[in-house]
């Protein structure tokens, strides 16, 4: 490929780039944040700007759409690794509480949430590509209908934008959502009696105990600022930080018995409320012969779209995590002296 060439191809995929992002940083100021129209419509940015590009260049012979999915996945791609990779230098929540300036504080921030947007347009441009590229092979044989010709150009890239177009209203408060309410939860088998369990969950998991290394990049604990045990009306309340910044979540003891205590949200102002709503924490605690089996479960509500890429994720972080807690009850119930 001429060098020309190569240059005015890097160019375009910059500046498709740099529109679909630029679009996402607009969106993202708005109450839409959470929404499909920050993840999934930078998809069709980017090949609205393929289109024109095309356009401008007289590069619009028949096929020209599949020159766009290709392009678009490429540009998709490219940014995704290029922000992802970038996203890697920035410190972690596990160290937010270190002196920066505010904007390098900001710069930290809008580099991670770029590298998750970038991700999932580059997700979505690969599977727009893939499906256009099998319809073009199940139609090869339908003469000039088929996918050399103007016809199905047009009409490919309608059906993919009405495609995006959809799938951009995920989230929207008069939209729809899929299965925002959601539950993870971990068991182990503690060589304790109950009573030994109780005991320990009278106090919270520190804020020090080591988290698995996927979780740091997530919000981190760094305080346990209110700890009133586990009975009826018991509040508890924990310190994060993260890129996002600092707030408290604070729970209440609502239900109380033998066997199980759950803690409901009454304020949440920490990092993790501006995508997840967490509802309830539930410790039930189930004597198993001199053993206790603990299953320690969240219930919360997925606040981001689209539903395919963030669900997967929130329940999974979300099972680790209690998986954290379980397992430090777990911990210190066994160091207990069996007559404690």
């Amino acid at each position: 490929m001429p060098r020309s060439s190569r240059a005015s191809r890097a160019f375009i995929h910059i500046c498709a780039a740099t529109a679909a992002l630029l679009y996402a940083w607009t969106i993202s100021q708005s109450a839409y944040v959470t929404t499909g129209l920050q993840f999934v419509t930078p998809v069709l940015v980017i090949m609205l700007t393929h289109l024109v590009w095309l356009t401008l260049t007289r590069q619009m012979a028949p096929g020209f759409s599949s020159v766009i999915y290709r392009r678009s996945a490429q540009t998709a791609a490219g940014m995704a690794a290029v922000i992802f990779t970038a996203s890697l230098i920035a410190p972690s929540p596990g160290i937010a509480n270190f002196d920066a300036l505010e904007f390098v504080q900001i710069a930290f921030i809008v580099v991670f949430c770029v590298a998750v947007i970038a991700i999932i347009c580059g997700l979505i441009a690969l599977c727009i590509y893939i499906l256009f590229q099998a319809i073009k092979w199940l139609t090869n044989r339908a003469g000039p209908n088929g996918p050399r010709s103007r016809l199905f150009d047009y009409g490919s890239l309608v059906a993919a934008s009405l495609l995006l177009a959809v799938f951009s209203l995920e989230g929207h408060p008069v939209g729809f959502s899929f299965a925002p309410d959601q539950q993870s939860g971990s068991t182990v088998l503690i060589n304790a009696p109950p009573q030994q369990v109780w005991q320990v969950m009278e106090t919270a998991t520190s804020p020090d105990v080591p988290l698995p290394g996927i979780l740091m990049s997530f919000p981190q604990p760094t305080e346990v600022a209110i700890d009133e045990g586990t009975a009826l009306g018991a509040t508890r309340k924990v310190a994060f930080a993260g890129r996002e910044g600092r707030g408290f979540l604070t729970l209440h003891v609502v239900e109380r018995s033998a066997t199980h205590t759950t803690f409901e949200t009454r304020s949440d102002t920490s990092p993790f409320a501006q995508w997840v709503g967490f509802k309830r924490l539930t410790y039930q605690v189930t004597p198993k012969g001199a053993a206790t089996e603990l299953t320690v479960s969240l219930q919360f509500d997925r606040l981001l779209a689209p539903a395919w890429f963030f669900t997967p994720i929130t329940r999974a972080a979300a099972s680790l995590a209690m998986g954290v807690l379980a397992g430090d009850v777990k911990a210190r119930a066994e160091a207990l002296p069996k007559d404690a």
